[in-house]
Order: C-alpha cells, then sequence, then structure tokens
C-alpha cells in the first residue's frame, strides 16, 4: 500500500500521516502546536503508535468517517494543507489492521464538544467504519489523541523518525515535539519561533485545475444551476463578464442547466475551463510559505550554520495551481562535503525523506554547474527548499518524490540558480576576508619589529603598542 512496503518504512509513514494531520488542526486552531508521540513496543516486530496534538479536535459525529473511509474529505474548495482525513491517514489505519487486527482508537474533544473516545475497523469492501466502541471521556484540553498498534521495524526505522521530527521544526518552527519510547522521552525539539503563521484562506477552484471528477462532485451540488450562474458560483476569478466572454468563446448557452450536460460534453467544457487564456492567475493567498526569517530561524537552530542566506521566487502557477518557492542556503562543518549541496526537500511544510534521487528537485540540482559559482571543493553546504501550493504532483502514493512538472522545473531551476550567485558572493567574500586576516598579520609583525629597532634607537625602554596603527591602516585601505 501507499507509503507502507515494509515494516520500516510502516512505522515512519504512520507517524509522518498521523503528525501532518495534528499540525494542520493546530494551525487552523490558530495556536502553537505542541505535539507529543508516544511509541510502545509490543513484541518483537509489533509497535504501537500514539500521537496527541492540541488542535481543533475531530466533531464526534465526524470521526468515523474521517478515520474509517478511504478518501474522505472535501475537494470543493483550494487551500494548501500538509494532509487531509484522507487516504494518508487510513492507509495507517488499514495497514495496522491488517497486521495485527486490531482497531484504532481516536480520542478527541473541541470546543463546543465533550470528549469521545472511538474504537472502530474498516469495511474495506464496502469502504465504511464499523464502530466497535463508543464512550464519552473527557480530555485535559481540546484536541485529538490517535493510537495504532501495527507491524512495524521501530529498530530500523528511527532514526528516519528522528531526523523527520528534527526538518519538522526546521519547516515549522513554532512546533514543539516530543517523542517517547517504552515511556523513555528520548527527544523534546522545537519552538524555536513564537510566530504563527497567517490564516490559510480557503477558495474556490481556478477554472484551469478543474478535472472531470472535480466537476461531476461540483454539478451533483449545484445541478440545478444554469451554466452561467454555475461558472460564478463555483470557480474563482470568474465573474458576469468573464464568463459571458467565455461562453461566447465556447459557443455555449449560458442558461441551459448543468443536469442536462451529457458526459461528453462535460468532458469539453473541463478541457476547455483548462485550456482558456483568458482567466486571470489563480488566487495566491491560500498559499503559506514558511518566510524569510522563520525558515533562517529554523535552519540555524537545528543546524550547524555559520553563514545562511535566504531567496525565493515569488508567486507562480501550474496548471490552475498557485504555486511559491522558497530556500535556504547554509554552510556548516554539520553538512557532508561534496562537489554538489546536500538537498533538504520540503513540500507544503512537510520534509521528504525517501526518493530523493527520483525527484525533480533533485534532478534539477545535478543540473546546475556549482563551480561556476566559486564553490570551494568539497565544500559543507546544504540547500532547504521548500515548495507549497495547492496540489501537490507526486510520483506516487507514497508522497516523497515530485513528478515532471515544467513550471515547477523551471522555478527550481532558477532558484538553484539565484543560490549559487549568493553561494558564489559568500565565498568571495571569505576568501576576502582570508586575505585580509594573513596581510593584517604580515602588517603587524612588520610594525612591531619597526617599533621594537625605533624604541632602541630612541634609547626608550617601553615598546609602545602597534595594533591601534595597523587597524587604522586597514579601516583606511577598506573605505579606499
Amino acid at each position: 500500500m501507499a507509503g507502507f512496503g515494509n515494516p520500516t518504512q510502516a512505522a515512519y509513514s504512520t507517524i509522518r500521516e498521523l503528525v501532518e494531520n495534528s499540525l494542520d488542526s493546530c494551525e487552523d486552531a490558530q495556536t502553537q502546536p505542541m505535539l507529543e508521540i508516544d511509541i510502545q513496543t509490543i513484541n518483537a516486530d509489533t509497535i504501537m503508535i500514539t500521537v496527541s496534538d492540541n488542535g481543533t479536535g475531530v466533531p464526534p459525529e465526524q470521526v468515523p468517517s474521517a478515520f474509517g473511509r478511504v478518501l474522505y474529505g472535501s475537494k470543493y474548495s483550494q487551500q494548501q494543507k500538509r494532509g487531509t482525513f484522507g487516504l494518508g491517514v487510513t492507509m495507517a489505519i488499514l495497514y495496522g489492521q491488517i497486521t495485527t487486527d486490531s482497531p484504532v482508537v481516536i480520542h478527541t474533544q473541541t470546543h463546543t464538544s465533550k470528549g469521545v473516545l472511538y474504537k472502530l475497523l474498516v469495511d474495506v469492501e464496502n469502504n465504511r467504519p464499523l464502530v466497535e466502541s463508543k464512550e464519552q471521556l473527557s480530555r485535559n484540553a481540546v484536541g485529538t489523541t490517535v493510537t495504532v498498534q501495527l507491524r512495524g521495524d521501530l529498530k530500523r526505522s528511527l532514526d528516519r523518525i528522528v531526523e523527520y521530527i528534527r526538518l519538522s521544526t526546521v519547516s515549522t518552527p513554532h512546533a514543539k515535539f516530543s517523542l517517547k519510547i517504552d515511556n523513555e522521552v528520548v527527544l523534546e525539539l522545537g519552538g524555536w519561533s513564537k510566530t504563527l503563521p497567517a490564516p490559510i484562506r480557503a477558495t474556490k477552484p481556478h477554472p484551469r485545475s478543474v478535472d472531470m471528477e472535480l466537476l461531476r462532485r461540483l454539478i451533483s451540488r449545484h445541478s440545478e444551476k444554469s451554466l452561467d450562474s454555475f461558472l460564478q458560483s463555483c470557480f474563482q476569478k470568474i465573474g458576469s463578464r468573464t464568463s459571458a466572454r467565455f461562453l461566447r468563446f465556447m459557443n455555449l448557452n449560458p442558461n441551459r442547466l448543468m443536469s442536462e450536460f451529457t458526459r461528453d460534453e462535460l468532458s469539453q467544457l473541463a478541457q476547455a475551463l483548462r485550456k482558456y487564456d483568458g482567466f486571470e492567475r489563480p488566487d495566491s493567498r491560500c498559499l503559506s510559505t514558511i518566510g524569510k526569517d522563520e525558515f533562517l530561524t529554523g535552519v540555524v537552530s537545528v543546524f550547524n550554520a555559520k553563514l545562511v542566506e535566504y531567496a525565493s521566487r515569488g508567486v507562480t502557477e501550474w496548471q490552475g495551481n498557485p504555486l511559491a518557492l522558497e530556500a535556504i542556503l547554509a554552510i556548516g562543518d554539520e553538512f557532508p562535503r561534496s562537489d554538489v549541496p546536500t538537498l533538504y526537500r520540503f513540500v507544503n511544510r512537510v520534509p521528504l525523506l525517501y526518493d530523493s534521487s527520483e525527484g525533480v528537485m533533485t534532478r534539477v540540482l545535478k543540473r546546475i554547474n556549482w563551480t561556476r559559482y566559486n564553490a570551494k571543493s568539497c565544500e559543507p553546504v546544504a540547500l532547504f527548499l521548500h515548495l507549497c501550493s495547492t496540489k501537490i504532483p507526486f510520483r506516487a502514493a507514497g508522497k516523497q518524490s515530485l513528478a515532471s512538472i515544467p513550471e515547477i522545473e523551471h522555478e527550481t531551476y532558477h532558484l538553484f540558480k539565484e543560490l549559487g550567485r549568493k553561494l558564489g558572493r559568500l565565498n568571495d567574500r571569505s576568501r576576502r576576508s582570508a586575505r585580509q586576516v594573513k596581510k593584517m598579520r604580515e602588517f603587524s609583525r612588520s610594525f612591531r619589529q619597526i617599533a621594537r629597532f625605533s624604541t632602541t634607537l630612541a634609547g626608550q625602554d617601553e615598546v609602545p603598542s602597534t595594533d591601534e596603527l595597523v587597524k587604522q591602516l586597514f579601516e583606511v585601505s577598506q573605505d579606499e
């Protein structure tokens, strides 16, 4: 199954899916995330993973469907998210159910409801939840706790889990993580920043991002609307004048009801919406970049970086989906020494740890001739690249690498080149500084010798200090 190909990857993927949902929930609540990850060893090949958060909580009536149905969720709006209660978390629950025959345990409480404890399984054949038990049980605070028992190899996956948490505090520097294994705290990390991201604004789909699945789902809710009304009410960037121009261009009747369209006609409509060039660019307020100060804070707090630089490309789009890229260039002894910088990849604030060689980001990195930017041989340089969008084109359901989308490839290439120029300037500055220090040492040695000779010739006993004279000399040299 997706991301659960073996016990090692399954342990990591389960924690990742639960953590993603918890972080999204905390950002919806506009609160500083405080996540507790607890792993208990049941036997040699079975573990129990519990993730607790202080987010919004899940309304009790939605718990069975949110955790017990595959692809549960809404696609009627565009909004950047790490994950939703859709494929990922249900895959973790299914894996635990298949390998240990154990139900998932969900304990949740919202601001408007009392605490509820569910135990449920997934009816795979009918894609519906099977509630084993439900009881009222208060929590100390609003939030959600999810416990999954599964066959997992903790020993082999622990390094990946720790690395995932470390990198998560880079991309989400306001979050705090606590990791316990068999009741022993092994990691407490994060909280580097007190600044919460601005709330993400959900927007309607852009017409260039439409596909047949989205179109059918929208029509199921608005089947009695006319075509003109449907376009204006269901999509962003379509007002009365834009709708009129599009319908004239397509020679379509604006008053025709959506329920009257055949499958072939809907396919033609979807294709026309994607190709029509009269629509404005998509709204970017549904994106949440990390930001310069927060990104730099995260990198410096986790890694021993002595030099850091930030760069971004601004907002663009791919197939009607808004897209933003930002990155950090870091130099420090903690990074591997190589002729090509080490790449740390993030998508919608989520670190990607697997399949790095197969993704478009790594391929673009290797296209850059780093020697032209005065990069030192085997220099300890790292790049932290973050891509955010309302739709991420993953290569596979494991969500670890990106497909080759021309717009993303173009933006990544030019962002890497900008970072290369910054690297060149940093190295030039470093070489000038090294030469300056060497020259100062030579002048200091010569001036001290002159001072000693002059003191002897003058018949004095005390040799005057020449440090201030050398300092003034190099200050004049720098001004010139």
